[in-house]
């Protein structure tokens, strides 16, 4: 409550100030791409909207300036993506950063747009700020595509480690008997289970001795990444074999008999690993060649402030 309160005074104080000249006055120009004092109020509203910022008096001016770097480098973008005439992006990337954002505040889409409202801004306009991002991307991968080149021999290690890392990831196919201790104790109660399991088998005794509600599926408990377990079960489990079944496990007055029905390590198709590596490292390259794009016009472009 004391965080919202915060905001709020923060940017009744700082509209004030901003709209003690004509709301809607160019107050920078970018090229020839002006950027309002409207502009300005709005882009303070959303910053503070996503970031969840506890924005004070300390900190004010830090907000206003980083409000200003956004919207002048969104300019110098704009600027760029209509001189390169570029009017597609991924609409899946969209739907992503819309999604991302709405759960970030605890929303979904139709409530974001509703609570934006509130806020007195425009879900089409903050949309519309998120195209120009989207956009600009297809303008880097337009420009700089064909002078991506991609180290294969690192690409062929990242491929081997993220397997090894895969491998590493082993699940079990497990089934249980839970038989309440008797009171003759540990050893009788587990000898009068695996003489039940000698004489039916393991599903028929789970079916007739075992409490556990797998009982029904013949003790079946199904797949489990071994790291899931405790100490105490997986030290009594991780040398059995296909098949064998454990020493009696006591847990809180109950007696555990667990048999191993399979073991699998984590797999994934290896063009899938191989798509996804190179995938990674084509957009740390077109990040470069953003940045180093971006820089060239920053320094070519006219901003100036009013």
């Amino acid at each position: 409550m004391k965080k919202k309160l915060l905001i709020i005074f923060f940017l009744l104080f700082f509209s004030q100030e901003l709209f003690s000249q004509t709301n809607n006055s160019v107050i920078i120009t970018v090229g020839n791409y002006p950027i309002t004092r409207l502009d300005l109020v709005k882009e303070i509203k959303l910053l503070a909207i996503l970031s969840k910022s506890n924005i004070n008096e300390n900190n004010k001016e830090e907000i206003k300036n980083l409000a200003i770097q956004t919207l002048v480098k969104r300019a110098i973008k704009k600027n760029e993506i209509e001189r390169l005439k570029i009017t597609q992006y991924n609409s899946a990337d969209l739907d992503r950063q819309v999604s991302k954002i709405a759960k970030n505040l605890g929303l979904n889409k139709d409530s974001l747009i509703v609570f934006l409202k509130q806020k007195n801004l425009k879900y089409e306009d903050v949309i519309k700020n998120f195209e120009i991002d989207l956009k600009w991307n297809t303008a880097i991968f337009k420009l700089y595509k064909n002078k991506i080149s991609l180290n294969t021999i690192e690409i062929e290690n990242k491929i081997n480690l993220e397997i090894e890392n895969l491998k590493a990831e082993k699940s079990v196919l497990l089934s249980e008997i839970q038989v309440n201790l008797s009171n003759e104790g540990l050893e009788s109660t587990a000898k009068n289970i695996y003489s039940e399991i000698e004489e039916v088998g393991f599903e028929n005794a789970a079916r007739k001795l075992s409490i556990s509600n797998t009982a029904n599926k013949g003790g079946n408990i199904g797949w489990l990444k071994e790291d899931k377990f405790t100490e105490k079960i997986y030290k009594n489990i991780k040398n059995l074999k296909k098949g064998e079944v454990s020493k009696p496990i006591l847990i809180d007055g109950v007696v555990i008999i667990i048999r191993k029905d399979d073991e699998r390590t984590s797999t994934a198709d290896l063009e899938d690993i191989k798509k996804k590596i190179v995938n990674q490292e084509k957009m740390k390259k077109l990040d470069m060649f953003s940045n180093s794009h971006y820089s060239d016009l920053e320094k070519k472009i006219k901003v100036k402030f009013l």
